[in-house]
């Protein structure tokens, strides 16, 4: 099974991208992810990317499919794989879909966790990540303030630029305008799963295994 899953910022798609890759055996291909551990490394590639994040622009198209290409040929024939977040633009669709097809890996069902813009904004302006492990945390529930530590390494906790109100408000703005035609897309392909993401997770996880 190869899967492709969306939503916007703070819909719960990785918590449920995981879930999915746990209980069908998928590699979960977490794109923002790998591009935030690309702008980490002292390469010609990682100080593009990090200098496109930095300037909060979008990764243009062909390094996108380069960058996916190059980390679904590392995973065993034996696991399908869920794409997060891509393709993330209409440019994206075809060599995408392209690149899959020629791995044997084409799209069975592409999944779209909606979310009210308003709760967006509240769920991801409380997200804080570790400086020194990445991990990420929800002000309120694993930390108390932004000046707690970090309570896997002790490290210090700080938000994204991403992640302000108004980060979240340019995010948005560009999953409505950018990527939400591509899922519309799919939906004009019969392949669209749409649940409400304004769940509890587990009530998320039971409506889009049920769609199946």
């Amino acid at each position: 099974m190869n899967l492709i899953i969306f939503g916007p910022q703070g819909s719960g798609k990785g918590t449920q991208a995981d879930l999915l890759a746990e209980k069908y055996n998928l590699a979960h291909i977490e794109t923002g992810q790998i591009f935030r551990e690309i702008g980490r490394e002292n390469s010609e590639l990682g100080k593009k990317i990090k200098e496109l994040n930095d300037h909060k622009e979008m990764i243009p198209d062909e390094i996108t499919v380069d960058v996916i290409k190059n980390s679904l040929e590392k995973v065993s024939s034996q696991k399908g794989v869920i794409l997060d977040s891509a393709p993330r633009t209409i440019g994206q669709i075809e060599p995408i879909e392209k690149m899959l097809q020629e791995l044997n890996r084409p799209i069975d069902k592409a999944i779209y966790i909606t979310l009210p813009y308003d709760e967006s904004v509240a769920r991801i302006t409380k997200r804080y990540a570790c400086t020194v492990c990445y991990r990420h945390f929800i002000l309120g529930k694993h930390i108390s303030g932004d000046e707690d530590p970090c309570p896997t390494c002790g490290g210090p906790v700080m938000q994204r630029g991403d992640d302000t109100p108004d980060g979240v408000a340019k995010r948005l703005k560009t999953f409505y305008e950018v990527t939400v035609p591509v899922i519309e897309k799919y939906r004009e392909k019969g392949m669209l799963i749409e649940v409400d993401g304004n769940q509890s997770v587990e009530k998320v996880f039971e409506d889009i295994i049920e769609e199946f």
